[in-house]
């Protein structure tokens, strides 16, 4: 064991640059990408226009909560000077919040409250209206209720009678108290993301998955350098076979990487403010077994390091998208379930601990290490 530790380290300070390169690659890869999107996020408001016919105190708080969206800029102004700015497509999409918008949301009536208006080159004018109409379902939905408590009231005789008012205040206080309504924007989550961090597109450890996935194939190349015949020969005349000197090294990269593992998720609170729960290092470490074992199964199939490199690169492609951790793939994962026991990321990032593909990995891993070889001279 001293023997493989030695010569491990002779290679590693051989080609110290790209290890370091490729250790390093999830970590710097994943904070890049997200402090470089959410600072594209905040530069890149949308610009809407809000015309404010009814200033009641309803629609003052609903343009409260417009203002407080992240993806739009919210401008208050006149019909005529909003409708001309976005003919001159200075302002992506208008919207016209008609006088009597109060009355109706008090009726339960969400239909006709507000008019919109886009151009030819409104590109946000559907997730800015869907923005819209989630506060006004918002509001209806807590005046029907109002209705619903008001009705029960007066079936069972109540001595204590509540107002619309009083039910519709009563309901927002237990909404903040409960956070009964909280809101992540994120392909896929691991439900380790709290609301302390800032929010953007990428999930932080799908990322981390996707990174850690492509450079553990790539740091695995070592096994087709050293898994050529003319190279393979020495093992001849040593106390060990090939396979040994496979399994001792494979344990050596797994335990370094797992430090580098632990390492991440100290990295990711301090710079993305992502705080993870204890438990979290255990999905660390099946993720990690498992691609490691995918990694030596798959540089054992070749022999030719640019053919590996290629293979790698298309199996994370592969991978990446089909778990949801680039785009989101909601309606595909239904469709195709059996899917997700084939892929590591799916695995790790709905938090399964023993999958289908981890009782297949150490199958073949058995498999490999157990069949029949030559015998050492």
């Amino acid at each position: 064991m001293k023997n493989i530790i030695t010569t491990r380290f002779i290679h590693w300070k051989k080609q110290w640059l790209s290890l370091l390169f490729w250790l390093c690659f999830p970590i710097v890869v994943t904070i890049s990408i997200t402090i470089l999107t959410a600072s594209v996020q905040e530069d890149a408001q949308v610009p809407v226009g809000i015309v404010i016919e009814d200033e009641t105190p309803m629609v003052v708080d609903l343009l409260k909560k417009m203002k407080q969206a992240s993806l739009i800029d919210v401008y208050e102004m006149d019909e005529s000077v909003a409708l001309h700015k976005l003919r001159k497509h200075e302002l992506d999409s208008v919207f016209i919040i008609h006088e009597g918008y109060e009355e109706e949301i008090r009726k339960g009536n969400r239909d006709r409250l507000i008019t919109a208006y886009q151009s030819d080159l409104s590109f946000a004018y559907t997730p800015a209206k869907e923005l819209i109409i989630s506060y006004i379902q918002q509001e209806t939905g807590r005046s029907k209720a109002a209705y619903v408590v008001k009705d029960l009231g007066d079936s069972y005789q109540q001595d204590q009678q509540w107002s619309w008012d009083e039910i519709v205040d009563k309901s927002i206080e237990i909404q903040a108290e409960e956070n009964l309504l909280h809101t992540s924007f994120a392909f896929l989550n691991s439900g380790s993301s709290t609301a302390d961090h800032q929010q953007t597109v990428w999930d932080i450890w799908s990322l981390w998955a996707v990174a850690s996935l492509l450079a553990t194939f790539l740091l695995f190349d070592w096994i087709i350098k050293e898994n050529r015949e003319h190279l393979k020969s020495r093992f001849l005349f040593m106390r060990f076979s090939f396979k040994n000197y496979v399994v001792f090294t494979f344990f050596l990269y797994t335990l370094l990487l797992w430090l580098l593992d632990c390492l991440t998720i100290v990295m990711f609170q301090l710079f993305l403010g992502e705080n993870t729960e204890l438990l979290f290092v255990l999905d660390i470490t099946f993720y990690r077994t498992m691609i490691n074992i995918a990694a030596l199964l798959l540089a054992l199939c070749f022999r030719n390091v640019l053919y590996f490199y290629g293979m790698s690169f298309v199996i994370t492609m592969v991978l990446g998208i089909t778990s949801g951790a680039i785009i989101p793939i909601d309606n595909f994962s239904r469709n195709y379930p059996w899917i997700e026991w084939f892929n590591p990321i799916g695995t790790f990032l709905t938090n399964e601990k023993f999958s289908f593909l981890f009782v297949i990995l150490i199958l073949l891993f058995i498999w490999w290490y157990v069949r029949k070889e030559n015998s050492n001279a």
